[in-house]
């Protein structure tokens, strides 16, 4: 039986991605944004029922949660030659959650994933619900959950 250390394949340099993600996150024009996500980039996670695919869309969502946010603070950061864990603390709707973001960067280095994990779950569904309300099926049909479990299909 023969074993492999991760990153022993790989004897590049990793950098850190967090200063280019939040630059992304902080421009509001989405400039900075489009030069770091490929352009098929897909967004997933805990407050979404379905993935939400393209970049456009994706900025939508993004600019969306980061109005309800009062506050975002990443904590720790861990990064691999295709992929960097974020975890961050985020203040929204009166609550505090604890989450991760994980990126994953297609071949030629752009982000083409986006997995936000939120955490407690009652304030997962909240988020999500919010979220609904504000876009409705703007980014496609059944993305977002209705404060009473529901899908999310016609806007508020």
């Amino acid at each position: 039986m023969s074993y492999v250390t991760v990153g022993e394949e790989n004897d590049q340099v990793i950098r850190s991605i967090l200063p280019i993600w939040t630059g992304a996150l902080r421009d509001e024009s989405g400039a900075t944004f489009r030069q770091v996500a490929a352009p098929h980039v897909r967004l997933e996670g805990s407050i979404f029922a379905s993935p939400i695919d393209g970049r456009e869309k994706v900025w939508t969502s993004l600019r969306a949660a980061g109005g309800i946010t009062d506050t975002l603070r990443f904590t720790h950061e861990s990064t691999a030659p295709d992929r960097s864990y974020l975890e961050w603390e985020l203040e929204a709707l009166g609550q505090r959650f604890d989450g991760v973001t994980v990126l994953t960067l297609d071949s030629s280095g752009l982000i083409g994933n986006v997995a936000l994990h939120h955490r407690p779950l009652g304030g997962v569904l909240a988020f999500s619900a919010e979220m609904g309300r504000r876009l409705g099926s703007s980014l496609g049909p059944d993305v977002f959950y209705q404060a009473s479990g529901q899908l999310m299909t016609e806007p508020a």
